[in-house]
């Protein structure tokens, strides 16, 4: 009799969360599929997604608690083993140094793993320690510093209507290849191609022709540009007065102010820096206002320039004074089944500037540093020093800013733990490696996703296999370390004095009970439609709960004490004047590096998988023939790509899909450790080329500067 069964589910390894199928062959999962019936994808997956049960059986997995030896191998241990000494040496930490010198780190997958996100939050907030970081401060800070300046809370996130759309304004975003981030939009190539074939526009800006470019029209721009365009435009609409003067009395305060600001963006110095001709500025500018309706979406290459949380302000501002904002076709608001974001306030985890890092004073956001500084709060002595560290689920010393620096500031900790299913480039510096389980072992929610849906929508699985070995759930590991160190991970007052009294909320309850009193939850049986976990498990796949995102919310979405969008921001003016000194590119350094996202490549944590790497899928860069010739290099060379913060060599495409005078180069690759697919891939580090100086880091946010990096090439 055959032991062959399906289970829906949901990939979570992005924001997409695309629905899945899953053939299971006794406690194996032989198969991935996409789910047809789910109300987002509608039977859409990428090539990534459907092939992660290859990460579950990956022979290179750690399946067991690893010690590391004096001679830099690993060994296998037992949990007891790895909690008992793990305990013990942080404790230690705790006695000798206080709590302030221990802290925590994750990675990307961690935002796809509601109960580990939940307890690691919460860890760093009963240490109160300052040092929290995670891969917020790479590409999305941005978003949360605009959001507090423009709508009084870090997690408010307005998502393009692109499905009621007239014309989209995308700026360094990929979909295509993403399949959108920061806004959760199903089958998102055919809604884009979907404007087009009812006679609206998609106009994506960006340094290459990318996949999502060569579909519409493309506006190439150097990398790190974006502010100049976007402020160039609205000057161009005040000048012209092409704004919506009701919308902005409607939903604005402090429009003056802005006026102020985007005078400062000259036209013709807006071309020189972008590469755009002043007569093409002003006409997008005048069909964007034009248009019926309208959104401008930026993501990745919007988020990694040294300016870009002006560049997300300003990118708002246009929907806002165009009368696009909190409207259909325009920027609407999700409508999760868990309100995050009103947690997140309640609980002051949502914020920022309530305090600075110890060496470099960079403001915190969300109760979190930028990794930027983490090296450096490791290597600089004084009290409050860096000298314990729990890392999940990341990478940072390959996706994180100034790699080799990075890696070397980890051999002066004290102690380390590292909760990953490889052997990586950051977790081989660790004393333990503790095994998680994966998104197909563990029960999911997409936490943050459902927040970011234009298509409203509820889902809540039970995991599909059982783990591999003695993988656990990485809340449980989190809480298993944190009641030896005598704390409970959890920002809620009373919390502490409950763990003593032995009272400890699970994950799967905290946030059963959230979604129970929230807008769609059951109200404890008094709603009897409402949603609430049992429901949700029992339900095979995804609960649509609407077809689009409600308008007419702003009021309830806005945290700013007059319920206004606040348009006039000091800060933003002193980031513009910034960006005005700005100097001229030099000639040691006349090309200007952005980073390229692969089809088949996320982050780094897949590049162990034999068929997402196949076919010369490799580190490479991508210069121009124009470039090229200058430089004397030539298709398929071996080059030296050189900044002012290192140096890497890589294999040479040369191509006219990017923009004269620059070098893309794609992210993620130069590994070592225990992955032997990933080692063999070959490659370097994007980031060792670039700055973890706190002067060189976006201001307002501390997101990492990766885009627009000043760079020269030459032959090996």
């Amino acid at each position: 009799m055959s032991d062959t069964r399906e289970k829906k589910t949901f990939c979570g390894i992005c924001e997409s969360s695309c629905g899945l199928i899953a053939t299971v062959e006794g406690d194996r999962v032989v198969s991935l599929r996409p789910d047809p019936e789910h109300p987002v994808s509608r039977g859409f997956a990428c090539s990534k997604g459907v092939q992660f049960h290859a990460v579950v059986d990956d022979p290179d997995r750690i399946l067991s608690p690893m010690r590391r030896m004096p001679d830099g191998t690993f060994q296998c241990a037992t949990w007891d083993e790895a909690f008992d000494d793990i305990g013990a040496r942080l404790r230690q930490v705790q006695h000798e140094h206080g709590n302030s010198s221990i802290g925590v780190l994750w990675g990307n997958p961690i935002a796809w793993n509601y109960s580990a996100a939940i307890v690691v939050m919460g860890l760093a907030a009963a240490l109160k320690t300052k040092h929290h970081y995670s891969s917020a401060s790479i590409d999305v800070n941005n978003y949360w510093a605009a959001a507090h300046v423009m709508y009084g809370a870090t997690a408010v996130n307005p998502l393009p209507d692109f499905a009621a759309t007239d014309f989209a304004l995308i700026v360094g975003a990929n979909p295509v290849v993403s399949h959108g981030s920061l806004v959760t939009t199903g089958r998102i190539r055919d809604v884009l191609l979907g404007i087009a074939g009812c006679g609206g526009r998609v106009v994506v800006v960006d340094p290459r022709r990318t996949e999502t470019a060569k579909l519409f029209e493309h506006m190439p721009i150097r990398p790190g540009a974006d502010p100049w365009l976007l402020g160039a435009m609205l000057h161009v609409m005040f000048d012209e007065d092409l704004v919506d003067g009701n919308a902005i009395a409607r939903q604005t305060t402090g429009v003056d102010g802005l006026r102020d600001l985007v005078r400062l963006f000259d036209l013709h110095r807006a071309a020189a820096e972008t590469g755009i001709d002043a007569d093409s500025i002003a006409q997008l500018a005048r069909d964007m206002a034009a248009a019926p309706r309208a959104c401008a979406y930026g993501r990745c290459g919007a988020s990694l320039g040294k300016f870009s949380t002006l560049t997300k302000f300003l990118l708002d501002a246009l929907s806002v004074v165009t009368g696009n904002f909190d409207r259909r076709g325009g920027m609407v608001f999700g409508d999760p089944t868990v309100d995050i974001e009103g947690v997140a306030e309640l609980l002051g985890v949502s914020g920022r500037g309530r305090w600075r890092t110890r060496v470099d004073g960079v403001a915190e956001i969300n109760g979190q540093a930028p990794l930027a500084c983490l090296a450096r709060e490791i290597t600089t002595p004084g009290k409050g020093r860096l000298r314990a560290l729990i890392a999940m689920s990341s990478n940072f010393v390959t996706s994180g800013p100034g790699t080799r620096e990075s890696g070397s500031a980890l051999a002066e900790l004290d102690f380390m733990v590292s909760l990953d299913p490889y052997i990586t480039e950051t977790s081989r510096h660790a004393d333990w490696v503790l095994p998680p389980t994966l998104w197909l072992e563990r029960e999911q929610l997409p936490l943050f996703t459902q927040a970011q849906s234009t298509v409203p929508n509820a889902q809540w699985v039970e995991r599909v296999v059982a783990p591999r070995g003695d993988a656990r759930d990485d809340w449980w590991i989190l809480d298993q370390i944190s009641r030896r160190i005598g704390v409970v991970p959890s920002p809620a007052p009373g919390a502490q004095l409950l763990g003593k009294l032995g009272v400890r909320l699970s994950p799967p309850l905290i946030v059963d009970l959230v979604m129970r009193v929230g807008r769609h939850g059951d109200l404890f049986g008094l709603r009897p439609g409402g949603l609430n976990r049992k429901k949700l498990l029992a339900h095979d796949g995804a609960i649509k709960l609407a077809d689009a995102c409600e308008t007419g919310v702003l009021s309830r979405k806005l945290h700013t004490a007059d319920k206004r969008i606040h348009l006039d921001s000091p800060e933003m003016l002193d980031e513009t004047r910034r960006l005005a000194a700005m100097p001229a590119l030099t000639p040691a350094f006349p090309l200007r590096l952005f980073s390229i996202r692969d089809l088949r490549s996320h982050n780094s944590w897949l590049h162990n998988v034999p068929k997402l790497v196949a076919g010369d899928r490799r580190c490479r860069a991508k210069m121009h023939p124009d470039d090229a010739a200058a430089a004397g290099v030539h298709d398929r060379n071996d080059i030296v790509i050189t900044s002012s913060w290192g140096q890497i060599e890589v294999r040479l495409e040369v191509t006219d899909e990017v923009l004269c005078g620059t070098v893309g180069l794609t992210q993620g690759w130069g590994h070592s450790g225990g992955w032997r697919t990933a080692n063999a891939a070959g490659g370097e580090s994007y980031n060792a080329l670039t700055p973890t100086d706190a002067d060189e880091i976006d201001r307002p946010s501390g997101n990492a500067y990766f885009n627009g990096i000043p760079v020269s090439v030459g032959a090996r």
